[in-house]
């Protein structure tokens, strides 16, 4: 058996460092601990770094070799003799650290990775800023099946893309998780025939006059069972059983039709709606949302599409062509999750974009992180430069809002004003805090000047 076999020689891999495998050695190398392992655990970490696909994307393959030598580096400097690595892609390194007195050594040692691969390098004359994050799956509490231990650590790394540590150990319940959402994918399905899905609003706020000027889309469904899913994980089984259009679509239709009745309410907001990778590709998109602002009576200028840095770098000319073709409409369009590509200079210049929406990584932790701070204000002061707005996501606090102002961000949406609401509820909290402006302005206005 191949678990029998003794650990390969890392080695074998002339352009390797002295803790690189390949991705088949690593495997082996990992069943092969598993088989000799006796009361030691054996833990296996799958880290993930975002950006390095979205900078080699601009600036060329030589940048990903940069960082991946760079990487390689630091985990020869930070590992111990007898761990071992292998890179699974340009975004995707899995480790396997054998021999560890306790699991808690598996959070230390992902604890001072992520600690070491958050501080800015260089990388071809380019500061580089990784944002890892890492699963890991224990072994012997997972069982001895190295695929089954790779897996769970794939799904900790996904959840841990998720909070703020960073890092996530596989729990049995994140399993039972995954499988509460099996069979979803046909619910899905009917619900959107059904209309069974909601639609919700999150205001966005002028950030001087406090007014509610637009609000952003946000999908809400209670499958059945009375399971609430996470938005995020209905976007992910849509997008893998090819339902993505439709819910978009679905979801567009839902939006212009409430901005409609708003609109006969006098209540006069935009409606942000987010547009995924596969739509942008649809050559009939642009006929689809000028029939759909046709039917519910919406005037283009107040329609905004968000798209994702990573769509637009992707395939960068066709996205052009469509942007430019949509933009044609009378559209607004926004770039959402910006900041965490590279590419800001290379397609400002030329995309037909009115806003960019900075990533909400970058606001949560904009009072702790030096780097978060002045990448704001550069993404601020960028898009000044081309004339096009800023919104910042995740705006939860007074303190926020306040440096956000004083950066010269245009619009913020979070707790510190709403959740999401349903369009009922949009309604009741649009007129209160219109009110409460109002009063605020006669307040201002007959107090006597000392």
């Amino acid at each position: 058996m191949i678990g029998h076999n003794p650990p390969p020689s890392h080695q074998s891999n002339t352009t390797a460092t002295r803790h690189q495998l390949t991705h088949n050695q690593l495997v082996n190398f990992l069943r092969f601990e598993i088989d000799k392992a006796e009361t030691s655990a054996t833990a296996v970490l799958i880290m993930k770094l975002r950006r390095a696909k979205r900078l080699d994307a601009i600036i060329g393959d030589t940048s990903t070799q940069s960082i991946n030598h760079y990487t390689d580096q630091l985990l020869d400097n930070l590992l111990r003799d007898a761990d071992r690595y292998a890179h699974f892609s340009d975004e995707e390194i899995c480790l396997v650290l054998p021999d560890l007195a306790n699991n808690a050594q598996s959070i230390l040692a992902a604890i001072k990775i992520l600690s070491e691969l958050h501080k800015s390098f260089i990388a071809d004359d380019y500061p580089v800023m990784l944002r890892p994050h890492i699963g890991i799956a224990n072994f012997p509490e997972l069982g001895r099946d190295a695929g089954q231990l790779l897996m769970y650590a794939d799904i900790a790394s996904d959840i841990a893309a998720t909070n703020e540590q960073g890092y996530h150990v596989y729990q049995p319940e994140d399993r039972i998780k995954t499988e509460t959402y099996s069979g979803l994918d046909i619910e899905l399905g009917k619900a959107i025939k059904a209309n069974e899905l909601h639609v919700h609003y999150q205001p966005q706020i002028n950030i001087q006059t406090g007014r509610c000027v637009s609000m952003e889309a946000l999908i809400r469904w209670t499958a059945p069972g009375q399971r609430v899913i996470n938005p995020a994980t209905l976007i992910d089984i849509a997008e893998k059983t090819g339902l993505i259009n439709t819910l978009t679509l679905w979801i567009l239709n839902t939006a212009l039709r409430h901005t409609a009745t708003f609109l006969k309410m006098s209540i006069d907001v935009g409606i942000s709606v987010n547009l995924p990778p596969k739509m942008l590709k649809d050559k009939e998109l642009p006929q689809i949302v000028q029939q759909a602002l046709d039917i519910w009576g919406v005037p283009a200028s107040h329609l905004t599409l968000e798209i994702t840095e990573s769509l637009v770098i992707d395939d960068y000319e066709s996205s052009l062509t469509m942007l430019s073709r949509l933009r044609e409409l009378g559209i607004r369009l926004s770039i959402d999750d910006f900041g965490t590509g590279y590419s800001s200079l290379a397609y400002l210049k030329r995309f037909p974009v009115q806003e960019l929406k900075i990533d909400i990584l970058f606001i949560r932790n904009i009072h702790n992180s030096r780097e978060d701070k002045n990448l704001v204000r550069t993404i601020i002061d960028l898009a000044k430069n081309f004339n096009l707005t800023t919104i910042a996501e995740g705006v939860e606090d007074q303190e926020t809002f306040d440096l956000l102002r004083d950066l010269g961000c245009d619009l913020v949406q979070g707790f510190l004003y709403s959740r999401a609401l349903s369009d009922t509820d949009f309604i009741n909290w649009y007129r209160q805090h219109t009110l409460a402006l109002h009063v605020i302005s006669l307040d201002a206005s007959i107090t006597p000047k000392s």
